[in-house]
């Protein structure tokens, strides 16, 4: 006959009551996905501000902990991670068709 001490789980681990301890992963912090970013890598970044979500789009300058910075048409934004709600990597803009061009009314010649 077992007594309740003798009882253990998988990993053979037991609480001083004798009940079967689970088996718990350590706790890690979660990872930043911007850091896994290099510089140079087209980017688009939404973050939140006082008056609303706003999206960064462009190249990729700077990354850090608490930040980001992308060039974007309208210059750099730095955009803190506290403020940050989504992001990703995104593909280069696409090129215009060669031998058309389009002209200030938005016809093509």
């Amino acid at each position: 006959m077992t007594s309740d001490a003798d009882q253990t789980n998988p990993s053979g681990a037991t609480h001083g009551s004798g009940i079967p301890r689970e088996r718990t992963a350590s706790p890690q912090a979660p990872t930043l996905p911007w850091l896994e970013w290099a510089p140079g890598e087209r980017v688009v970044l939404r973050y939140r501000r006082p008056d609303g979500l706003h999206d960064a789009l462009g190249i990729l300058v700077e990354t850090a902990i608490d930040h980001v910075v992308i060039d974007t048409r309208r210059g750099p934004v730095r955009v803190e991670a506290s403020t940050m709600v989504t992001g990703k990597k995104v593909p280069p803009p696409p090129m215009p068709p060669s031998g058309r061009s389009t002209s200030p009314g938005g016809t093509t010649a």
